[in-house]
Protein backbone atom coordinates (compact mmCIF):
# COMPACT_ATOMS: atom_id res chain seq x y z
CA UNK A 1 0.00 0.00 0.00
CA UNK A 2 2.57 2.52 0.74
CA UNK A 3 3.92 2.82 -2.60
CA UNK A 4 0.35 3.21 -4.71
CA UNK A 5 -0.02 5.73 -1.29
CA UNK A 6 2.71 7.60 -2.15
CA UNK A 7 2.23 8.03 -5.54
CA UNK A 8 -1.22 8.45 -5.45
CA UNK A 9 -0.29 11.57 -3.15
CA UNK A 10 2.34 12.90 -5.40
CA UNK A 11 -0.12 12.56 -8.14
CA UNK A 12 -3.27 14.56 -6.67
CA UNK A 13 -5.53 12.97 -8.92
CA UNK A 14 -6.41 9.39 -9.99
CA UNK A 15 -7.96 9.08 -13.74
CA UNK A 16 -10.64 6.93 -14.23
CA UNK A 17 -12.77 5.66 -16.92
CA UNK A 18 -14.32 2.70 -18.96
CA UNK A 19 -14.21 2.58 -22.44
CA UNK A 20 -16.15 -0.76 -24.65
CA UNK A 21 -12.95 -0.43 -27.19
CA UNK A 22 -9.76 -1.88 -26.21
CA UNK A 23 -7.63 0.13 -28.86
CA UNK A 24 -9.54 3.55 -27.22
CA UNK A 25 -8.32 2.29 -23.76
CA UNK A 26 -5.19 1.92 -24.76
CA UNK A 27 -4.84 4.80 -26.24
CA UNK A 28 -6.29 6.78 -23.36
CA UNK A 29 -3.81 5.45 -20.97
CA UNK A 30 -1.55 6.43 -23.51
CA UNK A 31 -2.39 9.83 -23.09
CA UNK A 32 -2.68 9.79 -19.55
CA UNK A 33 1.02 8.19 -18.90
CA UNK A 34 2.34 10.46 -21.67
CA UNK A 35 1.23 13.17 -19.13
CA UNK A 36 2.96 11.91 -16.23
CA UNK A 37 -0.04 10.03 -14.78
CA UNK A 38 1.43 6.69 -13.04
CA UNK A 39 -1.26 5.75 -11.51
CA UNK A 40 -5.16 5.16 -13.50
CA UNK A 41 -8.22 3.60 -12.27
CA UNK A 42 -10.39 1.40 -15.09
CA UNK A 43 -13.35 0.57 -14.33
CA UNK A 44 -15.74 -2.34 -14.47
CA UNK A 45 -18.56 -0.58 -15.82
CA UNK A 46 -19.15 -2.89 -19.15
CA UNK A 47 -19.47 -6.20 -20.74
CA UNK A 48 -15.24 -5.70 -22.31
CA UNK A 49 -14.44 -5.03 -19.21
CA UNK A 50 -12.22 -7.86 -18.16
CA UNK A 51 -11.09 -8.22 -20.80
CA UNK A 52 -9.69 -5.17 -21.68
CA UNK A 53 -8.20 -4.84 -18.34
CA UNK A 54 -6.56 -8.24 -18.94
CA UNK A 55 -4.95 -7.13 -22.23
CA UNK A 56 -3.74 -3.75 -20.87
CA UNK A 57 -2.36 -5.46 -17.95
CA UNK A 58 -0.28 -7.92 -20.54
CA UNK A 59 0.98 -4.67 -22.37
CA UNK A 60 1.45 -2.19 -19.29
CA UNK A 61 5.07 -3.30 -17.96
CA UNK A 62 6.66 -3.28 -21.38
CA UNK A 63 4.66 -0.22 -22.65
CA UNK A 64 3.67 1.95 -19.68
CA UNK A 65 6.59 0.93 -17.09
CA UNK A 66 6.27 2.13 -13.61
CA UNK A 67 2.48 2.59 -13.84
CA UNK A 68 -0.02 1.22 -11.28
CA UNK A 69 -3.24 -0.18 -13.49
CA UNK A 70 -6.20 -0.90 -10.94
CA UNK A 71 -9.80 -1.77 -11.06
CA UNK A 72 -12.59 0.19 -10.04
CA UNK A 73 -16.53 -0.34 -9.65
CA UNK A 74 -16.11 -3.63 -8.08
CA UNK A 75 -18.80 -4.69 -6.43
CA UNK A 76 -18.39 -8.43 -5.00
CA UNK A 77 -16.05 -11.55 -4.04
CA UNK A 78 -15.95 -13.01 -7.61
CA UNK A 79 -15.08 -9.92 -9.49
CA UNK A 80 -12.33 -9.03 -7.04
CA UNK A 81 -10.70 -12.13 -7.78
CA UNK A 82 -11.70 -12.16 -11.30
CA UNK A 83 -9.21 -8.95 -11.38
CA UNK A 84 -6.76 -10.17 -8.77
CA UNK A 85 -6.25 -13.42 -10.71
CA UNK A 86 -5.05 -11.05 -13.88
CA UNK A 87 -2.74 -9.02 -11.63
CA UNK A 88 -4.79 -5.73 -10.88
CA UNK A 89 -2.16 -3.46 -8.99
CA UNK A 90 -5.19 -2.62 -6.75
CA UNK A 91 -9.22 -2.60 -6.63
CA UNK A 92 -11.01 -0.27 -6.02
CA UNK A 93 -15.42 -0.88 -4.79
CA UNK A 94 -18.15 1.46 -4.60
CA UNK A 95 -19.46 -0.16 -1.39
CA UNK A 96 -17.83 -1.16 1.86
CA UNK A 97 -18.78 -4.74 3.67
CA UNK A 98 -17.36 -7.16 5.89
CA UNK A 99 -17.08 -9.35 3.34
CA UNK A 100 -15.49 -7.86 0.41
CA UNK A 101 -12.77 -6.54 3.51
CA UNK A 102 -12.04 -10.04 4.81
CA UNK A 103 -11.87 -11.57 1.48
CA UNK A 104 -9.25 -8.79 0.23
CA UNK A 105 -7.10 -9.65 3.21
CA UNK A 106 -6.88 -13.29 3.10
CA UNK A 107 -5.94 -12.74 -0.61
CA UNK A 108 -3.09 -9.83 0.00
CA UNK A 109 -5.80 -7.99 -2.51
CA UNK A 110 -4.93 -4.17 -2.15
CA UNK A 111 -8.50 -2.91 -1.50
CA UNK A 112 -9.51 0.54 -1.68
CA UNK A 113 -13.14 0.85 -0.62
CA UNK A 114 -15.77 3.16 -1.31
CA UNK A 115 -17.60 4.83 1.71
CA UNK A 116 -19.72 7.27 2.32
CA UNK A 117 -20.60 7.56 6.54
CA UNK A 118 -18.59 6.97 9.07
CA UNK A 119 -19.78 3.79 9.93
CA UNK A 120 -18.44 2.84 6.32
CA UNK A 121 -15.01 4.31 7.51
CA UNK A 122 -14.62 2.16 10.17
CA UNK A 123 -14.85 -0.90 8.68
CA UNK A 124 -11.93 0.28 6.56
CA UNK A 125 -10.32 1.42 9.78
CA UNK A 126 -11.04 -1.51 12.15
CA UNK A 127 -9.49 -3.76 9.50
CA UNK A 128 -5.87 -2.11 9.09
CA UNK A 129 -7.04 -0.03 5.31
CA UNK A 130 -5.42 2.63 5.38
CA UNK A 131 -7.52 4.74 2.15
CA UNK A 132 -10.60 4.66 1.29
CA UNK A 133 -12.63 5.99 -1.51
CA UNK A 134 -15.47 8.88 -0.46
CA UNK A 135 -18.21 8.40 -3.01
CA UNK A 136 -20.11 10.04 -4.15
CA UNK A 137 -18.10 12.82 -2.54
CA UNK A 138 -20.29 15.24 -4.43
CA UNK A 139 -23.18 14.51 -2.25
CA UNK A 140 -21.42 14.81 1.01
CA UNK A 141 -19.28 18.36 -0.22
CA UNK A 142 -15.80 19.13 0.62
CA UNK A 143 -16.29 20.03 4.57
CA UNK A 144 -17.06 16.38 4.82
CA UNK A 145 -13.42 14.84 4.74
CA UNK A 146 -12.34 17.63 7.06
CA UNK A 147 -15.38 17.29 9.67
CA UNK A 148 -14.68 12.96 9.89
CA UNK A 149 -10.43 12.84 9.48
CA UNK A 150 -10.26 13.83 12.94
CA UNK A 151 -12.08 10.48 13.81
CA UNK A 152 -9.98 8.11 12.03
CA UNK A 153 -6.28 8.99 12.52
CA UNK A 154 -4.12 7.69 9.52
CA UNK A 155 -7.07 6.95 7.48
CA UNK A 156 -6.38 8.60 3.72
CA UNK A 157 -9.68 9.84 1.92
CA UNK A 158 -9.78 10.15 -1.87
CA UNK A 159 -13.24 11.59 -2.66
CA UNK A 160 -14.47 10.68 -6.26
CA UNK A 161 -17.64 11.50 -7.86
CA UNK A 162 -18.81 15.11 -9.31
CA UNK A 163 -15.38 16.49 -8.81
CA UNK A 164 -14.05 18.79 -12.01
CA UNK A 165 -10.93 18.55 -13.91
CA UNK A 166 -10.36 22.25 -12.60
CA UNK A 167 -7.39 23.09 -10.38
CA UNK A 168 -9.71 25.20 -8.25
CA UNK A 169 -12.04 22.54 -7.37
CA UNK A 170 -9.24 19.71 -6.23
CA UNK A 171 -7.61 22.03 -4.01
CA UNK A 172 -10.72 22.71 -2.23
CA UNK A 173 -11.24 19.08 -1.74
CA UNK A 174 -7.42 18.81 -0.92
CA UNK A 175 -7.08 21.83 1.22
CA UNK A 176 -10.57 19.82 3.17
CA UNK A 177 -7.69 17.28 3.91
CA UNK A 178 -8.61 14.77 0.70
CA UNK A 179 -4.83 13.08 -0.58
CA UNK A 180 -6.26 13.00 -4.01
CA UNK A 181 -9.08 13.31 -6.38
CA UNK A 182 -10.63 10.56 -8.56
CA UNK A 183 -11.72 12.45 -12.20
CA UNK A 184 -14.44 10.35 -14.37
CA UNK A 185 -16.35 12.04 -17.02
CA UNK A 186 -15.12 15.75 -16.11
CA UNK A 187 -11.51 14.64 -17.39
CA UNK A 188 -12.21 12.13 -19.75
CA UNK A 189 -15.27 12.33 -22.19
CA UNK A 190 -17.24 10.17 -24.14
CA UNK A 191 -15.72 11.64 -27.15
CA UNK A 192 -12.19 11.89 -26.21
CA UNK A 193 -9.52 13.52 -27.80
CA UNK A 194 -6.04 12.11 -26.75
CA UNK A 195 -4.16 14.96 -27.59
CA UNK A 196 -6.62 17.30 -25.98
CA UNK A 197 -6.26 14.47 -22.88
CA UNK A 198 -2.67 14.67 -22.56
CA UNK A 199 -2.32 18.60 -22.89
CA UNK A 200 -4.96 19.06 -20.10
CA UNK A 201 -4.20 16.59 -17.75
CA UNK A 202 -0.78 17.99 -17.92
CA UNK A 203 -1.47 21.62 -17.37
CA UNK A 204 -3.34 20.14 -14.06
CA UNK A 205 -0.51 18.61 -12.58
CA UNK A 206 1.30 21.50 -13.37
CA UNK A 207 -1.09 23.51 -11.54
CA UNK A 208 -1.43 21.36 -8.22
CA UNK A 209 1.85 21.17 -7.79
CA UNK A 210 2.68 24.70 -7.88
Amino acid sequence: MSEILQKIKDQKIVPLFYNESYEASKNIVEALYEAGIRVIEYTNRGHQALENFTKLKEISHIEFPGLLLGIGTVKNIQEMDDYANVKADFIITPVINEALVKHALEKNILLIPGCFTPSDINIAHQNGLTLVKIFPADALGKNYIKSVKPVFPGMNFMPTGGIHAETEDIRGWLNGGAIAAGLGSSLIGKDVNEEELTLKTKHLLQQLNQ
